[in-house]
């Protein structure tokens, strides 16, 4: 939904801004450029921006990979 959308990017600190509507509706959304590493668990991992190299986001996600554990089940079991 929209609100889950804005939710979403006000958690990421993302910036939103939906520009003026064209004659046939549509419109452009500038938004910040920026990938999130989430883990299988959905905990925020790492940002990643254009200055990146695909390289160091590679060597980045592989390290995360290596290093993850998932979290317990609910309830400690």
């Amino acid at each position: 939904t929209p609100e889950q959308v804005r939710a979403a990017a006000a958690a990421f600190r993302v910036y939103v801004s939906a520009g003026p509507r064209d004659a046939d509706g549509d419109y452009v959304v500038d938004h910040s450029v920026l990938t999130f590493l989430v883990d299988p668990d959905g905990i925020f991992r790492d940002c990643y921006s254009r200055s990146r190299t695909a390289e160091e986001v590679a060597r980045s996600v592989r390290g995360h990979m290596d290093a993850y554990e998932p979290l317990p089940p609910a309830g400690g079991q």
